[in-house]
């Protein structure tokens, strides 16, 4: 898979660069989200939700953030995503993804070429336990975000 990088200098480019990012994985994906606090990683699935449900015309009233809940599920669309978030998670084991039901959610991102985006991938105690297909890593810049498809 080849790197790609891309500058965003307003939220406005965003669902351009949603759209770029269900092309660049055009058969869905296990994909880690990584930025600092705020850099806007749930801001992106949002977009990438958005963009789904227009393509489908699927009404999504709300994408919320799964920070307090760790999981959203969104199966509705096509392609299903599903989304997570570890940050309120100390040290993420394999056990603890087993309790969460990720493993299973992962086969059904895998059959269905859907989308399991997690957050903080960097939280567990071996990134490998998530079976990441690609990383997205979000870093704030002077005046854009930088969003590296790794």
């Amino acid at each position: 898979m080849k790197l790609k990088t891309t500058n965003l200098i307003s939220l406005d480019a965003l669902d351009s660069f949603a759209e770029e990012v269900l092309t660049f994985f055009s058969k869905g994906g296990i994909i880690g989200l990584t930025g600092d606090l705020g850099s806007g990683k749930t801001t992106l699935v949002r977009a990438i939700i958005k963009v789904l449900s227009q393509k489908k015309n699927i009404k999504i009233d709300r994408v919320i953030s799964p920070s307090f809940v760790l999981h959203q599920s969104y199966e509705m669309l096509i392609p299903p995503v599903h989304h997570f978030d570890l940050y309120r998670m100390d040290s993420v084991t394999e056990m603890m993804l087993v309790d969460l039901e990720y493993y299973e959610i992962v086969e059904q991102v895998r059959k269905n070429q859907g989308f399991l985006f997690v957050e903080w991938p960097e939280l567990c105690v071996d990134k490998k336990i998530l079976k990441l297909t690609a990383e997205i890593k979000i870093e704030i810049e002077e005046n854009c975000r930088r969003y590296k498809i790794l």
